[in-house]
């Protein structure tokens, strides 16, 4: 993994900065729902003890005090005036809560819904029976199938169940000791899904503040036994009461409204006495309109904060555990997003403060109420939301700058040791000689140190390499005083009276001596060649009709062998220096003689292309030693075996290499592809 992956990896680090300001805006959204928790139990308790203070606010009929649970009925109220059809579908729009009741083994059997506008009171039932009896004229009784019972303070009415049609309230009349219809009660019966429904009116004044229901479920039209019941009639005998909300506890209820708040008191059984403020599913609409463009921002913000899932807020009634306890009690509730049109979801706290007056500081009156306060969280999720903006943007920023930091310096970096690699691959060319002065840098660091130690390095070698090259032609010139005395010395010895082995000695001595002076004669060559190549001078010439007249000099020169040129038509300008070409040629095809069988063909071909000329010279014969390609033309090295002849010294193809390096180009060996041969390929720039 390079240096600028490793730095990226790095990098990611910064993105703790994210997280921890994730954690902090939790922390911060947990203490202000904490706060605005405290806030409403301390505005609850406030009301509470006022309540407290004046218990007829709250309880002022006393005939209330000791009924038991479930005997009362809730009015709510009415908007509108129901329509008497028996199909209830204004009921269902406005949502109520229903009271379910149940029969002697806890199955639902009916429900019922009352209401009141005016000075009448509303009452919607649906009962649940597969098989509903009505009423058979030819059986004796006022009902003798199911039946639907209404009590009040002072009567009991009898409700015969009908498919449909008009409802026939009966009451018993004592002084005539018959039944009789009461005409103030209207309502109509009509069938359903599930059974059948009922809807009626009736005056307040009639129920005397006090109602009771009881449905009676028969198998049969007989009037006999009911198979099931359901009924909230205490066993007593005496209804509960009508519970409706209590306008002198509306308006001290009022005194405490403020805006986003809304206040509840119910009753011990959890009956809305009084409201005020805010109606979450009513007016949550009118919220929206300002979030619907963010609910993206919105969704981002709870992922953010790791919103626990809460119950969703109940409509139509409170839940229990808000009105069915005797202590502080608060949860949060989600409005889902359904309610306010589609914008993101809202969050609801509520806290339940119970009304108890107290005697003294030991014995505690019964339960008065409750008071429920509860307010949206869109003040706070605005802040949080504010602040989680904020954090974003800023982290968002650290963390991209620092980010684009690393990867400024690890590309800096990476930009560094490709420098150094580059100047490093290229310090050296084949020849082992030092291509320039190698770069040092100017900083101080560990990276600087190192090119400082590689270019320490590399002058020492070019050192070494330039004593190694002048080394030939100080032996040479160091060799040649005693060299000539032993050759003057065995001259004056071969001129005197010598037997025939001291005369043999002296001859293969003198033979020594001169190949060895002819050894240090092309060192000394050679020294001087390299450098006259420097100071050649170039020129303008057609490099197809130089070969042409080195093919023709070469064929004349060599006639064992045959020699063929293969070169595009025309002329192929170059500018470079002839001579110097020449030679190099002559090198490589007096090299290409020595190895070729007699009479094979040494083939010379010229290529040329958009960049640069390509000269080969080929010829057939033994193939190159594995890893001489190269080795080839250094100084002093030959794959010739001659048996220690002289005159091959390794430094015919080291010229032809200098004299390509003079025009810039390369020099290359290989054997053919078929393997038949060597092929040699020089390569000029145009």
């Amino acid at each position: 993994m390079n240096l600028r992956r490793q730095l990226v990896l790095l990098s990611l680090c910064t993105l703790a900065l994210p997280w921890a300001g994730c954690q902090y805006l939790r922390q911060v959204d947990q203490a202000l729902s904490q706060g605005q928790m405290q806030t409403l139990e301390a505005t609850g308790n406030a009301i509470a003890a006022r309540l407290a203070s004046a218990p007829e606010l709250v309880a002022p009929d006393p005939r209330r005090t000791g009924r038991p649970p479930g005997a009362q009925l809730y009015l709510h109220p009415l908007e509108s005036t129901p329509q008497l059809d028996g199909y209830g579908a204004e009921w269902r729009r406005r949502g109520l809560q229903p009271r379910v009741l149940a029969d002697s083994e806890g199955e639902p059997l009916a429900q019922v819904t009352l209401g009141k506008r005016g000075r009448q009171v509303y009452l919607m039932l649906t009962a649940r029976d597969a098989s509903p009896s009505y009423k058979d004229p030819r059986v004796p009784g006022t009902s003798n199938g199911d039946t639907v019972e209404i009590h009040t303070a002072h009567q009991q009415y009898i409700l015969p169940v009908a498919s449909q049609g008009p409802v026939q309230a009966m009451w018993y009349n004592p002084r005539r000791g018959e039944y009789e219809r009461e005409l103030r009660i209207r309502g109509r019966w009509a069938a359903s899904p599930q059974g059948y429904q009922l809807e009626l009116a009736m005056p307040f004044a009639l129920t005397g503040g006090e109602l009771a229901l009881r449905v009676l479920d028969r198998q049969r039209s007989d009037g006999g036994t009911p198979a099931h019941q359901a009924s909230t009639l205490p066993a007593d005998g005496r209804p509960g009461m009508l519970v409706e909300p209590l306008p002198a506890l509306q308006r001290e209820l009022e005194h405490f409204a403020r805006p986003e708040l809304q206040l509840t008191v119910v009753d011990q059984e959890g009956f809305v006495l009084a409201r005020t403020g805010r109606d979450w599913h009513q007016d949550s609409g009118q919220y929206a309109s300002g979030a619907e463009s963010n609910w993206l921002q919105g969704w981002l913000n709870r992922q953010i904060l790791a919103t626990d899932k809460l119950p969703p807020l109940p409509e139509g009634a409170l839940p229990d555990t808000l009105t069915q306890n005797r202590a502080t009690a608060s949860q949060w509730f989600n409005l889902p997003a359904s309610r306010v049109n589609g914008a993101s979801e809202e969050r609801i706290a509520a806290v339940s403060v119970p009304v108890v007056t107290r005697a003294d500081n030991i014995v505690e009156r019964p339960l008065l109420g409750r008071v429920i306060t509860s307010q949206s969280s869109n003040a706070l999720q605005s802040l949080t939301e504010s602040a989680a903006r904020r954090l974003w943007l800023t982290t968002a920023a650290a963390a991209g700058l620092v980010l684009l930091l690393l990867l400024g310096y690890a590309s800096w970096l990476s930009w560094r040791i490709r420098k150094l690699h580059r100047a490093a691959q290229n310090a050296v060319d084949s020849s082992g000689r030092l291509r320039g002065e190698f770069p040092r840098p100017y900083l101080n660091d560990e990276l600087g140190a190192l090119n400082r130690a590689f270019a320490s390095l590399l002058a020492e070698l070019d050192h070494y390499h330039q004593y190694l090259r002048s080394l030939a032609s100080k032996l040479s010139h160091e060799l040649r005083t005693p060299l000539a005395v032993v050759r003057s010395s065995l001259d004056n010895l071969a001129a005197g009276e010598l037997d025939a082995d001291s005369r043999r000695y002296a001859e293969r001595a003198a033979e020594g001596g001169a190949r060895l002076s002819s050894i240090l004669n092309a060192l000394s060559a050679a020294n001087q060649l390299e450098a006259s190549i420097s100071q050649a001078e170039r020129e303008e010439f057609d490099l197809c009709d130089l070969l042409q007249l080195l093919t023709q000099s070469y064929a004349g020169a060599h006639p064992g062998h045959q020699l063929a040129l293969d070169s595009p038509e025309g002329p192929l300008d170059y500018y470079g220096a002839p001579e110097l070409l020449a030679q190099l040629l002559d090198k490589l095809v007096d090299n290409a003689v020595s190895f070729a069988p007699q009479g094979s063909t040494i083939q010379l071909a010229l290529a040329a292309d958009d960049e640069t000329y390509r000269i080969r010279v080929r010829n057939a014969g033994p193939l190159l030693p594995e890893g001489f390609e190269q080795k080839l033309f250094d100084s002093l090295v030959s794959v010739r075996d001659d048996g220690g002849g002289a005159g091959h010294l390794g430094l015919g193809l080291h010229i032809a290499r200098l004299i390509a390096d003079f025009h810039h180009g390369e020099l290359q060996a290989a054997n053919c592809d078929d393997n038949s041969g060597v092929v040699f390929t020089l390569t000029l720039p145009r």
